[in-house]
């Protein structure tokens, strides 16, 4: 199967942002746990801030490549219509 190499791009950048949203999901759990010290809690509740900053940044780089006319929304939806609406919010934002 060929793909041309805009949804290439997209895929790859789709995994990543799916790497990102599970390990940003496994450490709010994580926080989230009653039996946690709370020496572990301000350990988790940084790694969480962490996480979340990588994800937010990962889709505001997709999201500026869509306003930069790299690749368009309508190419992203094909891939990943979950991916598209999270990168609407993010450019609605910009607005």
């Amino acid at each position: 199967l060929f793909m041309d190499p805009k949804t290439n791009i997209i895929i790859q950048l789709r995994e990543i942002w799916l790497k990102l949203k599970k390990d940003k999901v496994e450490i709010t759990k994580k926080l989230e746990s009653p039996n946690l010290s709370d020496d572990k809690k301000e350990d988790f509740r940084q790694v969480a801030e962490g996480a979340k900053k990588v994800y937010d940044a990962h889709l505001n780089n997709i999201a500026m490549n869509v306003k930069n006319n790299f690749y368009t929304w309508k190419e992203v939806e094909k891939v990943d219509p979950d991916l598209a609406s999270e990168i609407e919010k993010v450019l609605q934002e910009k607005e």
